[in-house]
């Protein structure tokens, strides 16, 4: 007995895949993963994201934060070095710009393209800014980071793949 339709497993992982990229998750492991059971209709579906706590670099101090901000150097270390994903290929944990950029996964690059254009820069930005508590540092690296991001591993991965599918 099937209790989650396999397709739509499979859908999630690679979504969330996406998302992780964006917000430099560092700790979607297999317990990051759950299920909502409907004991009176015998129904279960996936639940809802959880456990991100490990994203947007929640270690970084002001110092951190701001020598990214004013040194390229180590604003691209954070777009491409890290976090690696937890996922490990031949036993090591991927960077997220590499696997993306391969091209190699087909369900990645549908998620590529179901997730990319769902991503609102002007929604987030607006999240970020009416986020209580966090200074007006945390903002702007956040939006930075979360900015740099999707424009060098997803946007420059999906304007790969629609290159390569033109040839």
């Amino acid at each position: 007995m099937q209790l989650v339709d396999h397709d739509s497993l499979l859908e999630r992982f690679w979504d969330m895949f996406i998302v992780d990229a964006l917000i430099g998750n560092w700790d979607r492991h297999n317990g990051n993963w759950g299920f909502l059971y409907d004991d009176r209709s015998d129904e279960m579906i996936l639940a809802p994201v959880y456990d991100c706590g490990s994203c947007l670099y929640p270690q970084a101090d002001e110092t951190i934060m701001k020598h990214v901000l004013t040194d390229r150097a180590q604003l691209n270390k954070r777009i491409y070095d890290i976090p690696l994903s937890a996922i490990n290929v031949d036993g090591k944990k991927i960077r997220y710009f590499d696997f993306i950029s391969s091209l190699q996964y087909e369900g990645c690059n549908e998620a590529l393209k179901r997730i990319l254009p769902r991503i609102d820069m002007e929604k987030i930005g607006a999240v970020i800014e009416q986020t209580p508590f966090i200074s007006d540092l945390q903002k702007q690296f956040y939006m930075t980071i979360l900015t740099e991001r999707k424009a060098c591993i997803l946007d420059f991965s999906l304007a790969a793949l629609e290159k390569k599918a033109k040839a």
